[in-house]
């Protein structure tokens, strides 16, 4: 995913259809960056930005913005200023250089996800705000750099025990989200295995069959969308479902020295 997957229409970006591995989580994902895009001032690190597919939200508030990721990204190198480990940014970045990080579905890739929020502790200046998200129930992905899941519990007693105060948790859907994205991703990939395996090769690149096959989750998208909002706006914390199980979570936290 990158900043040719959003489109933006009243002062608001929206995903493009077809423009990411998970329109439902990304969407998601998008909805919450954009209401928290006041944090996003000063400078800003991006850490394990890929492409920088946010840099368009981002870039429109803070005054400068760093982009960092690994060597073997499978996003490709594109406009990222410095390529390292998280584990490693400590070698890069003075203490106390960015009023901001933003770090969305990295931690779960690094091998060392304690001393990644250390560093980022030490890089981020006095109160400076960390927007990150993580996945819990969820499929692997950019194997074989894919190494654990978080439940809310799990991402605030690493966040916590490193000097964050957390400041707002948002759910990524509940239990019904997660079986539906489990069942419908296990399904097309069993759709299109079959074709492949009768002798329709490269049908998963055809865009009109991507198309058609991307339909339920849209749908699925635009049904959800208009609860999470209302919860995004409440900032409600997540229900007991949604805690029981979760594609993954928001959360915002702030340096608290």
């Amino acid at each position: 995913m990158d900043t040719s997957s959003f489109k933006k229409k009243n002062g608001k970006y929206y995903l493009k259809y077809l423009s990411s591995e998970s329109y439902y989580k990304n969407g998601l994902l998008l909805e919450c960056i954009q209401h928290f895009k006041n944090l996003f001032k000063g400078s800003l690190l991006d850490l394990g930005c890929g492409n920088k597919p946010y840099s368009v939200v981002y870039n429109e508030i803070c005054s400068d913005s760093v982009g960092c990721d690994v060597p073997f990204s499978l996003h490709g190198k594109a406009e990222v200023e410095v390529l390292c480990y998280a584990e490693d940014i400590d070698q890069h970045f003075k203490n106390e250089t960015f009023d901001a990080v933003l770090c969305t579905e990295v931690l779960e890739h690094t091998v060392d996800d304690r001393k990644v929020i250390n560093n980022i502790y030490n890089v981020l200046k006095s109160k400076g705000a960390l927007i990150i998200s993580v996945p819990f129930t969820y499929v692997m992905h950019e194997a074989p750099h894919d190494y654990r899941r978080y439940t809310y519990y799990g991402i605030r007693d690493i966040l916590e025990k490193n000097g964050f105060e957390i400041k707002s948790v948002l759910s990524m859907g509940g239990t019904f989200s997660s079986w539906f994205f489990i069942f419908y991703y296990s399904t097309v990939k069993i759709f299109f295995y079959a074709l492949k395996k009768i002798g329709f090769t490269g049908i998963n690149k055809n865009k009109f069959v991507n198309a058609l096959s991307s339909v339920p989750e849209l749908i699925f998208y635009k049904t959800c969308i208009p609860f999470f909002r209302k919860k995004l706006s409440r900032n409600e914390f997540p229900s007991v479902n949604e805690i029981y199980s979760s594609m993954g979570y928001f959360l915002i936290a702030v340096k608290s020295k």
